[in-house]
């Protein structure tokens, strides 16, 4: 071949790839959008929306591309609502035969496992709690156990499990009342072997910080680290040596290519097979293994495919350029599991490979030891916002742990995998081995503990906007430009929309969010310069702690980095369970109540901001029971809050004799939940107000609220929200304007949300109008 055609096939391969890469992001925009909708459009829309990218015209196949994710997202999502626990059939109890299709979960309490039922695709997350017979992945079982539709708590700023129960195909949750063992024999499976590895492992290692990474390293089983542990890993930026991803596979796979090709050479003549084949066909069994015993996590899949793509370019003789294989990665992974999309680890793992081979084209492309010192602040700088956006942290002292973390994990790897591996085919020879693997890691994990606790090892910063990440990743990709592209530091201007906090309210205003926290309280009040927090929400038994999950995102989601004051109602663990949390992660001015040292007692008052606080009850200190709970007015010029904690009708009554004309309230937190203790007639009537707030689980054991109450109220005009329907609830007050109401879950709603009412997802097969009554008056 001449010249010419040498340039002419180079010029076709840089176009094909300039194509794969276009139609990959068309295909990823077609199935993003389709999981922003709150209801999912009929499928025929797409066929229709098909037609003008049938005729040529320039775009049109980059068109295809775009109606083919969106339909290829609907009809994934269409087979997964088919197989989801009807609304209806909420809280029934039924009987579910299948076999154990995950790891099993111990903690002190519960094991959670999924179960895939024999009759139907269905996957439920069930929760066996108290002594059980021991349960293994793939063993067949028959439950009663009590079903829930898929739900959370629904709050800014906080972990969307609803989202998260999508993405893993769990149709249902609930809890095992009585199970037993089918007959059946248990099929080979995957994960038959990693809970039998699990258990080799576990038995060969000391628990601690050494066997919980050796386990997450060889398994992808993090079940073991703790919260502390994860903290850790957050604050210094290294959470992604966790996920076994390009680093890891990669790893592997060129380590067993590059021993292959030098090993297979030395056999004897006449044995010697295509070194090449058989290398690259050794390395990707060998990553294909590990990607199994890993998980098949989304990092995993797409490191997998990357390899794989490589290798068969290698035993072609063909040369791929890595950004097309980026692309065809992500496509195969949107193919396979559309709702890949709403991971953070799709978006953290696949922008890492993109910002890494643009990075290395770039300025920082060449100059040896000076590129590998520019290489990390450059790649955590320009994966920051997608940080800041997922997890609203981001971590100032990642550079330095990566850059060491990264070239000795080439050490750590093929030891951690060579021990383990010895030690479960050879236990005497391999277990004395891997426990030094164990010990020099418990070792290196004191450090980066040391390097989590310096000040300012992470800042947390308000989720941002889609908006403001879109401008930040341009201003990325200017700054660090190759070298020529002038004024490349104007980029930085691109950051700055990341650093915007919500407003406060102007003086004289103030909002009140009654967080969505389960069955319990938590209210936070700001005004122009001060917030405060009224109850913490609960704890529970299985460790969850309303406070450190729900409370605090929701906090630094508003830009909230102190509170003046904190009211803790009362002593029950559903409204002081978080207060332990909140008070060690956030400087707090004044603590009043429960589990504090000073009570709160009526006649306590204060003005902030134009806004007035009053206490209303109790009238002696030391009260810890419902009927002692602090009661606070909150009154400015937009209106006025009667916050009640969990008083019953003594205290109300108590109320009425001595601030009958002080109850009245445009919003009220409805005493203890809605039970029919409290809210009384004479109560409700006094204070009148326009809504009513009911702090409460959905579908909670004690029914709350009571049909009674509720009916009390809207019999005086109120519009009755319930936490546990509706999410978060905020209220906007200010001065000359009609209250601003917002609901969570209806205004941030997806169609895989558990529905407020009606059926869920598909378009016109369900209504909202039941909440129109509740919008008050």
């Amino acid at each position: 071949m001449g010249a010419g055609g040498r340039q002419a096939g180079s010029a076709r391969g840089l176009t094909g790839a300039r194509d794969v890469r276009l139609l990959a992001l068309a295909f990823l925009a077609g199935v993003l959008a389709v999981h922003q909708l709150a209801t999912l459009p009929p499928l025929w829309l797409p066929a229709m929306l098909l037609l003008p990218g049938l005729v040529r015209w320039p775009g049109h196949a980059i068109w295809l591309a775009a109606v083919l994710g969106a339909s290829w997202a609907i009809i994934d999502a269409e087979q997964r609502l088919s197989a989801r626990l009807p609304v209806a059939a909420e809280g029934d109890t039924r009987t579910l035969t299948g076999r154990v299709a995950s790891l099993p979960e111990r903690d002190a309490i519960r094991t959670r496992f999924v179960l895939q039922s024999d009759a139907d695709p269905a996957r439920s997350r069930l929760a066996w709690y108290g002594e059980h017979p021991p349960l293994r992945s793939g063993d067949c079982w028959q439950f009663t156990a009590q079903l829930s539709v898929p739900q959370g708590s629904a709050n800014p700023g906080s972990f969307d499990y609803e989202g998260w129960l999508w993405r893993q195909h769990l149709h249902a949750t609930g809890y095992v009342e009585a199970g037993r063992r089918c007959d059946a024999d248990a099929p080979w499976s995957v994960n038959r072997w990693r809970q039998a590895a699990s258990e080799q492992l576990k038995a060969a290692l000391d628990e601690g910080i050494g066997a919980a990474l050796i386990r997450g390293l060889v398994l992808g089983d993090r079940s073991a680290l703790t919260d502390v542990d994860w903290q850790v890993l957050r604050h210094t930026g290294t959470s992604h040596l966790m996920a076994i991803s390009g680093l890891h596979i990669g790893l592997l796979a060129t380590l067993v290519f590059l021993g292959l090709r030098r090993a297979l050479p030395w056999l004897p003549a006449g044995m010697n097979p295509p070194v090449l084949t058989v290398a690259a066909l050794g390395s990707g069994l060998a990553a294909f293994g590990y990607a199994a015993f890993a998980g098949f996590a989304l990092p995993t899949q797409r490191a997998l495919l990357m390899v794989a793509v490589v290798l068969v370019a290698l035993v072609l003789r063909r040369p791929v350029l890595p950004s097309r294989v980026l692309a065809l990665a992500g496509l195969a992974v949107l193919m396979r599991d559309p709702a890949a999309v709403l991971a953070p680890g799709f978006w953290l793992s696949f922008a890492a490979v993109a910002w890494i081979l643009y990075l290395l084209r770039g300025r920082l492309g060449s100059g040896g030891w000076r590129r590998w010192l520019w290489w990390q602040p450059a790649l955590v700088l320009a994966l920051t916002p997608l940080t800041l956006f997922w997890f609203g942290q981001a971590s100032i002292v990642a550079p330095l742990a990566n850059a060491v973390l990264i070239p000795a994990f080439a050490v750590v790897v093929p030891a951690v995998l060579g021990t383990a591996g010895l030690a479960l085919i050879w236990p005497d020879l391999g277990a004395p081995l891997l426990r030094l693997v164990e010990a020099s890691l418990a070792t290196g994990w004191r450090s980066l503990a040391w390097l989590a606790e310096l000040p300012m090892a992470q800042v947390s910063l308000t989720a941002p906007p889609v908006w403001t990440l879109l401008i930040a990743l341009v201003g990325l990709a200017w700054w660090l430009a190759p070298r020529g592209i002038p004024a490349r530091w104007l980029g930085a201007i691109g950051l700055l929309p990341l650093m915007m906090v919500p407003l406060a309210p102007p003086p004289g205003a103030f909002n009140l969010a009654v967080l969505d926290v389960g069955q319990g309280l938590s209210a936070v009040v700001r005004t122009a310069g001060h917030t405060l927090l009224f109850d913490a929400g609960p704890r529970y038994r299985s460790g969850f702690d309303t406070g450190r999950a729900l409370v605090l995102p929701y906090l630094k989601s508003q830009g909230i980095r102190r509170l003046d004051r904190v009211v803790i109602s009362h002593g029950d663990i559903d409204h002081r369970g978080g207060w332990p949390a909140i008070r060690s992660a956030m400087p707090v001015g004044q603590a009043v109540g429960a589990a504090t040292d000073r009570p709160c007692l009526a006649g306590q008052a204060w003005h902030w901001d134009g806004v007035e606080f009053r206490m209303l009850h109790p009238t002696t200190p030391g009260g810890q029971d419902n009927d002692g709970s602090c009661v606070l007015r909150i009154s400015g010029a937009g209106g006025s809050v009667l916050l009640t904690g969990d008083i019953e009708a003594p205290a109300e009554q108590a109320l009425l004799e001595r601030e009958a004309e002080g109850l009245a309230a445009d919003i009220l937190v409805v005493p203890h939940h809605g039970s029919d203790s409290s809210s009384t007639t004479a109560f409700v009537q006094a204070a009148a107000p326009a809504f009513a707030v009911v702090p409460a689980g959905w579908r909670n054991r004690w029914g709350f609220p009571d049909p009674a109450v509720v009916a009390r109220y809207q019999q005086v005009g109120a519009g009755v929200l319930h936490t546990g329907r509706v999410g978060a609830v905020r209220f906007d007050l200010r001065p000359g304007q009609p209250v601003n109401v917002s609901r969570w879950r209806i205004r941030y709603r997806r169609f895989w949300h558990r529905p407020v009412c009606g059926s869920a997802g598909r378009a016109g097969s369900g209504s909202l109008s039941c909440v129109q009554p509740e919008e008050g008056r």
